[in-house]
């Protein structure tokens, strides 16, 4: 039996690696001993000879130094010229860049000096930034430095990185470390940390390319190159990847430059996608290609910048419907978690998910989804005014993009979820969410149910609500030219002649259409009479007596009898006349249970100012009555809100310093006897005046008089105002709950006692009122509305304010403290930028108080 021998044939690579095998181990002897040779401090001949092989291996020029080598024949040096760039040109450069001083370089020839820029301008354009890169970043100030950079700057100027960039895109099985994912991290670092690298170094020297606003165009232009290329490639039949430029776009985003980015690719890019479908497909791929942490910072700048939503399809395609994360970001994300100040965000993804058939589906679940939060009582108590007018504009938009067809169908359902977000709104203590959602459901069901019922609240409309309700109508696709104006372009019509100059002097042409016959007889120019000072004439007597205006208001079947009682009775209360104070609760009485049942002329401002002046006159007898019917059942809201509204107007009047009124009287009296004497004294003013003109006066005493003390009417009355509104605050009762549904109320109440202790500044009963009104509002720190959290913050603030900080340091050291750490917390968690501020505001307070007490003078800014 005859044994069977294998022999190995080896293939036709190792073949090949076999044959190469000499010539490598030639070209790795040669490329040390260019090593050892550029490694040297001082210039010598060995330095340029090697100086001039190394430039033969790199640049595309004859073989002077290279032909006579032993071991490589003239057939080969194509080949060693590939293998030395593949291999050994990095280490090569590095020992020549380490090589660089100033003495060395004064002796280079105009050959050195040019086999040294083309080194680098010919060489490998990945290695030769990479090794540039590194040596800066070891390297200090100096020549080599300089020098360095000077390389980058000419390297960056012949758009070498679009080179990186194609070369890293195109599928090349013959150079896999090209593809690499390791070298395109190490590239992607590189390229976008350049500008740091390079300013941390140089710091106030750096060069104004190195700058953001000019690198960040210079590589988004090789981008666009890059992409140039790449739309080729089918056509040519080569393969080509784009990881490596969407790797580039992600992290120049993540890097904070993505709206300079978009500002840069965008007017070029949307031309292309307009006509193009295989450029639709390429954008996609980069734009969808991104990693993932790089995603939101590539699509929300993008999101903002794009004019029209009808090219966030040609730029996405259908990604959101195959990519999970590109769906939660779109989906969620930038619709329910952040909110944007641009309606083009909003605008943009609702049209994107509704322009299409394969993504109607996904349009419907996010409207169904948007309306639910909307209407959701927790989401409307505990969101942020900011973030709910951005879902209610999401909603008034999804409105606009739906079919007569999905109208019938999704009716029932709209209604449902609208229905409990209507009242939700309406019960809100924030007006402005009041009219958000009064304005959100009468729009709503206009749309979804023009034959059915409507709603109609009838809310003033203001900036805000004429911006929401725009929002409803479906942005047209905009022309060629209105894209360019919107991206930035500058388009000039040739068609289009410019305006002629008009001299200066020259007339001007008329703008109102009138020619020089027309009507000169106009009633235009004829002056109105003066009428402000007209009295209205009436058959009813003028009260002379605040118990006849009293009686007056008390009898309401004689509408003129009141309307004149209305607009004396300040007047009347304002002379303080025997008797007020016996009536003075009485009339209080009848001022807080007027009505305006016949609308009367400014029955709100009149009515107020008659029970501030009632307060004013009789401070204890009015501020006890109101205090006490302020917790009684047989009131509504809006009379609870006037009683406190009187209080703080009441106090504030208190409080200014003016002078008594007997004091005031007599005041008066001397100004007219003054004014009957100026006749009399005109000459003795003459002769003062001249007597004043020709006297020498070596010092003159104080210029004006010393400011006259007057007493704080408000002090002996303060507790009246204060004490009685914190006792019964937590009764519940069946027309009036503070701490249920109440919330608008309960903000007033902290609000105004936060103005009345204002009103008690440097009274001495302020600390014991701060600390009541502290432990009082304790307890409403985290209260869920926002309204009364605002009126908490503002109330510490007033505390800190008025209390003394002696008082605060000593007696309310711990509360002190505590209140610091909330304050802190709110900062920081508080969903209400409202809020945020306030607390700011108080801890800045704080701190400026405490700097005060202990003599620091370094201020808080």
């Amino acid at each position: 039996m005859v044994e069977k021998t294998f022999i190995n044939v080896p293939t036709l690579k190792e073949m090949e690696n076999l044959e190469q095998r000499p010539l490598l181990s030639e070209i790795r002897r040669m490329a040390r001993e260019i090593e050892n040779g550029l490694s040297c401090d001082k210039i010598s001949h060995n330095y340029i000879e090697m100086l001039m092989k190394f430039r033969e291996f790199v640049c595309d020029t004859e073989f002077s130094h290279l032909k006579h080598m032993e071991g490589i024949s003239s057939s080969d040096l194509a080949s060693a010229r590939s293998i030395f760039r593949q291999y050994h040109y990095s280490r090569c450069c590095s020992r020549l860049l380490n090589s660089l001083s100033v003495e060395v370089v004064s002796k280079y020839s105009k050959a050195s000096v040019q086999s040294l820029e083309s080194i680098f301008r010919n060489g490998p354009a990945t290695q030769a930034i990479i090794v540039l890169c590194t040596t800066i970043s070891k390297s200090g100030l100096g020549f080599k430095l300089h020098k360095c950079v000077s390389l980058l700057e000419t390297l960056l100027t012949d758009h070498k990185l679009a080179e990186i960039l194609w070369e890293q895109s195109v599928m090349n099985p013959s150079m896999p470390e090209c593809n690499d994912s390791l070298i395109q991290d190490q590239l992607t670092t590189t390229i976008v940390s350049l500008p740091e690298t390079v300013t941390n170094k140089l710091q106030k020297e750096t060069g104004e390319m190195f700058y953001p606003q000019s690198y960040v165009p210079l590589v988004c232009g090789d981008i666009y190159m890059t992409l140039e290329k790449v739309q080729g490639c089918p056509v040519a039949g080569s393969d080509c990847s784009l990881e490596f430029v969407s790797k580039v776009l992600g992290r120049l985003a993540l890097a904070g430059h993505a709206d300079r980015v978009w500002g840069c690719l965008l007017p070029q890019l949307y031309t292309k996608v307009h006509s193009d479908y295989v450029w639709c497909r390429i954008c996609e791929r980069v734009i969808t290609g991104v990693p993932t942490r790089c995603l939101e910072s590539v699509l929300t700048p993008f999101l903002k910048q794009l004019p029209w939503y009808g090219l966030a399809g040609r730029f996405l395609g259908d990604s959101v419907v195959k990519s999970h994360t590109i769906q939660n970001l779109l989906c969620t994300k930038l619709l329910f978690h952040r909110h944007f100040s641009q309606i083009l965000v909003v605008q943009n993804i609702i049209g994107y998910l509704a322009t299409s058939h394969t993504r109607r589906k996904l349009y419907l679940k996010v409207f169904l989804s948007l309306l639910e939060v909307w209407g959701d009582a927790s989401s409307v108590k505990h969101t942020a005014y900011e973030q709910h007018r951005y879902i209610s504009q999401a909603v008034l938009i999804c409105v606009g993009h739906l079919n007569s067809q999905e109208k019938e169908a999704y009716k029932d359902e709209f209604v449902r979820l609208l229905m409990p977000g209507v009242s939700c709104h309406i019960g809100h203590s924030d007006p402005k969410m009041r009219r958000l959602g009064m304005t959100v459901a009468e729009n709503l069901t206009r749309q979804v149910d023009q034959g059915g019922p409507q709603l109609n609240f009838q809310s003033e409309s203001d900036a805000e609500i004429d911006a929401l309700l725009a929002a409803t109508a479906v942005p047209e696709e905009p022309s060629v030219d209105a894209l360019d104006r919107m991206l930035g372009k500058t388009v000039i019509s040739e068609s289009t002649p410019l305006p002629a100059a008009v001299p200066r002097g020259a007339p001007q042409p008329s703008q109102s259409g009138l020619g020089e016959d027309s009507d000169l007889d106009s009633d235009d120019d004829l002056q109105a009479f003066d009428m402000s000072h007209d009295v209205v004439r009436t058959k009813v007597k003028v009260p002379k007596y605040v118990r006849d205006c009293m009686d007056g208001l008390v009898s309401t079947d004689d509408v003129d009898r009141v309307d004149v009682c209305l607009q004396e009775a300040e007047t009347l209360i304002r002379r303080n006349p025997d008797g007020l104070q016996e009536i003075a609760a009485e009339f209080t009485k009848v001022l807080l249970h007027l009505s305006d049942g016949a609308s009367y002329r400014g029955f709100i401002t009149r009515r107020f100012a008659a029970m501030v002046a009632l307060t004013v006159q009789c401070p204890r007898m009015v501020a006890d009555y109101l205090t006490q019917e302020f917790y009684e059942r047989n009131y509504n809201l809006r009379q609870r809100m006037d009683i406190l509204e009187v209080l703080v107007a009441a106090a504030k009047e208190l409080s200014k310093p003016s002078p008594p009124s007997t004091q005031a009287a007599h005041r008066k009296v001397e100004e007219i006897q003054s004014s009957s004497q100026a006749d009399s004294a005109t000459w003795r003013e003459i002769v003062e005046k001249r007597i004043e003109s020709k006297t020498r006066r070596f010092a003159r005493g104080r210029s004006q008089p010393l400011p006259q003390p007057m007493p704080n009417m408000f002090a002996p009355v303060a507790g009246h105002f204060f004490y009685p509104l914190m006792k019964n605050f937590d009764r519940k009762e069946n027309t009036f709950d503070l701490l249920g549904e109440d919330t608008l109320v309960l903000g007033r109440l902290v609000y105004s006692l936060g103005m009345i202790l204002y009103a008690a500044l440097h009274v001495p009963a302020s600390g014991q009122m701060g600390s009541s009104l502290l432990e009082f509002t304790w307890g409403l720190r985290f209260h869920s509305d926002v309204f009364v959290r605002q009126a908490v913050l503002f109330a510490t603030s007033m505390i800190i304010l008025v209390v003394p900080c002696h008082s605060l340091i000593s007696d309310l050291n711990a509360e002190v403290t505590e209140m610091k750490l909330w304050l802190e917390g709110v900062m920081e968690r508080d969903p209400d930028g409202e809020c945020r501020e306030l607390a700011l505001q108080a801890l800045l307070l704080l701190g400026n108080v405490m700097r005060q007490e202990f003599h620091v003078e370094t201020p808080v800014t």
